[in-house]
């Protein structure tokens, strides 16, 4: 239970701290949902302003796949009784969700400060290729690449860095058993797994 506050107080923090929307600039942070339906290149690319970028940003915060993917991450750590010293029952179970959902919160504001000062846009775009092949390669490359201000695409160091961010951050209102270097790195990895199978359904998803 000496958990609960500790999860809510971090929680609020990273609200409050959430970047204000400041200059106009040709970038836009990563939102989990967005998805175009056509393919884009450099003559074609359009970045959005920072105005855009950050109402992306408070939209992906509360939307409802980000509280349904909390509750599911919420769930697997209750079967797999992780960490454990939060135990089973309702309460267990709410210290899960509000972990999940404060990761959450603590990764997509990393990410949308890295992604404004680097001119990074880590929206995921549709190939608009034929082979299944070639657009499972594109869809798991996208989760490692963002494109800059110019369309073209390279390293995505503001995603890279939101993932490691979110999993250091996490591990300060963990208990014992998770609050380690090597549980962070486990975390990382797996953000990085979901991240790929995500962008794999966005690319097969089927759309208008």
């Amino acid at each position: 239970m000496r958990q609960a506050p500790l999860i809510l107080v971090c929680l609020l923090l990273v609200c409050l701290l959430c970047p204000a929307q400041t200059r106009n600039s040709a970038d836009r942070l990563d939102t989990s949902n967005a998805t175009a339906n056509a393919p884009v290149n450099q003559s074609t690319y359009e970045a959005l302003t920072e105005g855009d970028r950050a109402r992306e940003y408070l939209k992906d915060m509360f939307n409802p796949l980000s509280l349904v993917s909390s509750a599911a991450s919420a769930g697997l750590g209750q079967w797999r009784d992780s960490p454990r010293q939060w135990k089973q029952g309702g309460e267990g179970y709410g210290l899960r969700y509000g972990s999940s959902y404060a990761e959450h919160i603590v990764r997509d504001t990393v990410m949308y400060g890295a992604a404004s000062a680097l001119h990074e846009d880590n929206r995921y775009v549709r190939s608009g290729q034929t082979g299944v092949g070639s657009r499972v390669g594109y869809a798991v490359s996208s989760t490692f690449l963002a494109r800059g201000d110019d369309g073209s695409r390279r390293f995505s160091f503001s995603r890279m860095l939101a993932f490691a961010g979110a999993a250091v951050i996490s591990r300060l209102w963990q208990p014992r058993s998770t609050n380690s270097l090597g549980s962070a790195a486990v975390n990382f990895g797996t953000s990085i797994g979901v991240a790929t199978g995500l962008d794999v359904a966005r690319e097969f998803w089927p759309h208008k």
